[in-house]
This record gives C-alpha cells, structure tokens and sequence, in this order.
C-alpha cells in the first residue's frame, strides 16, 4: 500500500509538471518581447517548455526510456537558473528614475 502511494504521488508530480511547463512558454514569451531582461533568456525559457513537454510525455508514454529526457532537463536547468541569477543579479540593481517617469 506504501508503494501505492508513492507511485501515485510520482505520477502527481508529473501531471503538476504538464502546468508547470505550460507556463514556461508565455514567461519565455514575454521575457522575449521585454527590453528589460535579455532575449537569450527567454529562448531558453521557451526551449525550457518543449523540455518540460518531451519529459512529461516520456514519463507516461514512455517510462522505459528516461534517457529521451535527458536534454530537456538539462536546457531546463540552464533557462531557470539563468532567469534567477540574472533577477538576482542584474535586476536587483537601483535604477535611478529619468525625469520624464518622475513627473
């Protein structure tokens, strides 16, 4: 019965990861479109979506062959810390106001 559980939390985690991933692609969109953050960001961000895709459907279609994944999870990990090190970095810097967004 433990094990039970525990494949179905497994296979939880898996269907939070379809929403998950389903929000990376308007993040990386719009990180894209952005002046503000860099446009490399958001490609990976966008890439970061079609990996999370590719391992969600390799965990359910294809259990046998983990290493389809492999890829995707890298990228992943490149897009989402490189988005948090850039906010932690770049975006924490004070930015003084120009004259024209005081008034």
């Amino acid at each position: 019965m433990a094990m039970s559980f525990l494949n179905a939390y497994t296979n939880g985690f898996m269907i939070a990861q379809l929403f998950f991933g389903t929000w990376l692609l308007p993040l990386g969109y719009l990180v894209y479109k952005s002046h503000i953050l860099p446009r490399v960001l958001g490609i990976l961000l966008i890439l970061d979506f079609f990996g999370v895709l590719i391992w969600f459907f390799q965990f359910f279609l294809f259990p046998e062959y983990a290493l389809l994944s492999y890829p995707g999870l890298a990228v992943s990990f490149i897009a989402e810390i490189s988005l948090s090190l850039w906010l932690l970095i770049k975006g924490v810097k004070d930015q003084k106001p120009s004259l024209s967004e005081v008034s």
